[in-house]
């Protein structure tokens, strides 16, 4: 099976993707491509819940039905901010249940980054913690990381040394310095980043097992914890997204002193919801969100 990266479909992206893989790519993180992760996982289908501001039902959710774009979502709240209605980065306010194949499944709060293709990356630090690897953990996870590419393409080295030399480069800088480590073009971004990305691929094949069992682990016996974060819930991303059901959180979407503005963001959002849920669209407040969360096997 071909899991190589084709490098014109990189340089078909957008320059703005490019500076923004080469972002994740300068900071050691590591990409979670779906197609290698279902080598990994298999078919893996869950069902988990997504909290989400009514305009983002518009914007956002159309780019990630049924697509290879991850979200992120969870299964257990112990603090009760979502299972109140509230999101993590935005205002909240419609609560889904979808269902989706899992790409990264983890027992708090990843701090998983996008890039603009919708791919997620995490840092050395946290996959460490996910599936056990000590050596990730800490300030030189990053390094280690690297090492372990460097096996699976030996030209990875060189060039990251002098992309990230180039960096540093100033106008005050002699003409030799300059010429030595001249500024990467977009064509050597992309070849960078792909070779980045197929090493990658390669180690998280290498760690098929580790993987598998530490990723199968917090979906079946889904737990807290609190290496990283303090916020309480667990977090997975998931791709190939379904909408089952919907619950619109009135207390937080709407204005308790005008009924009249209230009722017409209801069903502004009914509408927009429509086109992307399968199931049925509740309206309530937000002491019946753990309800919600609950019948549908959440833990809160």
């Amino acid at each position: 099976m071909d899991k190589m990266i084709k490098l014109k479909d990189l340089l078909e992206v957008r320059v703005a993707h490019t500076q923004k893989s080469m972002e994740w790519v300068y900071h050691d993180y590591i990409p979670m491509i779906p197609k290698t992760m279902k080598q990994i996982l298999g078919d893996t289908p869950i069902t988990t819940f997504h909290n989400l501001n009514w305009f983002s039902i518009k914007k956002q959710l159309p780019k990630v039905i049924g697509k290879k774009k991850s979200i992120s979502t969870y299964t257990t709240d112990t603090e009760g901010h979502l299972s109140i209605g509230g999101g993590v980065q935005t205002g909240g306010g419609v609560v889904l249940e979808v269902e989706g194949k899992v790409l990264v499944a983890g027992t708090e709060d990843l701090g998983s980054v996008p890039d603009e293709t919708g791919r997620r990356w995490l840092s050395p630090n946290v996959f460490g913690k996910i599936v056990g690897i000590d050596q990730f953990e800490g300030g030189g996870g990053g390094i280690y990381y690297r090492k372990h590419l460097f096996k699976y393409d030996k030209k990875l080295e060189d060039m990251l040394f002098k992309y990230k030399t180039s960096l540093l480069v100033v106008p005050e800088d002699s003409d030799e310095d300059k010429a030595r480590f001249p500024k990467f073009t977009g064509k050597q971004k992309a070849e960078l980043i792909k070779r980045y990305i197929n090493a990658s691929n390669k180690f998280l094949l290498k760690m098929k097992k580790k993987i598998k069992k530490s990723f199968m682990d917090n979906v079946n016996n889904p737990k807290i914890t609190t290496f990283m974060s303090k916020y309480g819930y667990n977090e997975l991303l998931v791709y190939d997204v379904k909408v089952k059901d919907a619950y619109i959180v009135i207390d937080v979407i709407g204005d308790p002193n005008d009924f009249e503005t209230t009722e017409k963001a209801i069903k502004d959002i009914k509408k927009d919801l429509k086109s992307v849920v399968k199931g049925k669209i509740f309206t309530g407040f937000a002491d019946g969100v753990k309800k919600f969360i609950k019948k549908r096997g959440g833990k809160v």
